[in-house]
């Protein structure tokens, strides 16, 4: 694969022009950004330094002192930050792809902002009693710069993330939620399925119990074969 080094004129057709506030890091993905690699269909390969942004919901890169978003998402294959491998959903937004012996299991990351105190004397916070959710940040109409919504400056925030789990089946993305959901995702193995939650409690929002119930489906599927 031809690899190239990012340089301004060669991202000013990928990037979206949108300069990042990097006041609330803690919608990171990674405490810091990292090296790593993004595919191109047309099998160029860019190095960068990245990151992942759970706010917004968009793939990072440092140039100089900027931080970009990058645009163009239907171009990219894949991004590999870290040894972890990302590939994009829809828009902007991208899922971690995680193998799991037989199969694949993709992570969803969703982080909204939640107020944790007021700003009180000599530079302090005060807890508030009703911690509460504002919501993920919104760019304005220029798409130059991004703000969270409705958003106190006498507030201190913290992105709050949880993650929800996602299987890829005939080219189209189905969420792994439920019961249900994982019978849409394979409906020849509904029985299979109903004997192993008799025997085990399924968490869906942990990745080991959605795990163990996507080997064990997998090592059946692959009995047929």
């Amino acid at each position: 694969m031809k690899k190239e080094f990012i340089t301004i004129t060669f991202f000013l057709f990928l990037i979206m022009f949108s300069a990042k506030s990097e006041e609330i890091s803690n919608g990171l993905l990674f405490p810091e950004y990292q090296k790593g690699d993004v595919y191109f269909k047309n099998h160029t390969v860019v190095k960068s330094l990245l990151n992942y942004e759970t706010l917004t919901k968009e793939m990072l890169f440092k140039q100089n002192d900027q931080v970009l978003a990058l645009g163009l998402t239907e171009t990219i294959d894949s991004v590999v930050i870290a040894n972890r491998v990302f590939v994009n959903y829809e828009k902007s937004e991208f899922f971690e792809k995680v193998s799991i012996g037989n199969g694949d299991l993709y992570i969803e990351y969703i982080s909204s902002l939640i107020s944790v105190g007021k700003q009180a004397g000599y530079g302090g916070y005060s807890q508030v009693s009703n911690v509460k959710s504002i919501g993920r940040m919104s760019s304005t109409d220029g798409g130059t710069t991004y703000q969270p919504n409705e958003l106190s400056l006498n507030e201190k925030y913290n992105a709050k993330t949880h993650t929800s789990f996602w299987i890829r089946r005939d080219g189209k993305f189905i969420a792994l939620g439920s019961q249900n959901q994982f019978f849409k995702a394979f409906p020849n193995k509904k029985q299979e399925i109903k004997s192993y939650l008799i025997d085990h409690k399924i968490n869906y929002e942990s990745m080991n119990d959605v795990k163990s119930l996507l080997n064990y489906i997998f090592a059946s599927l692959n009995k047929l074969n």
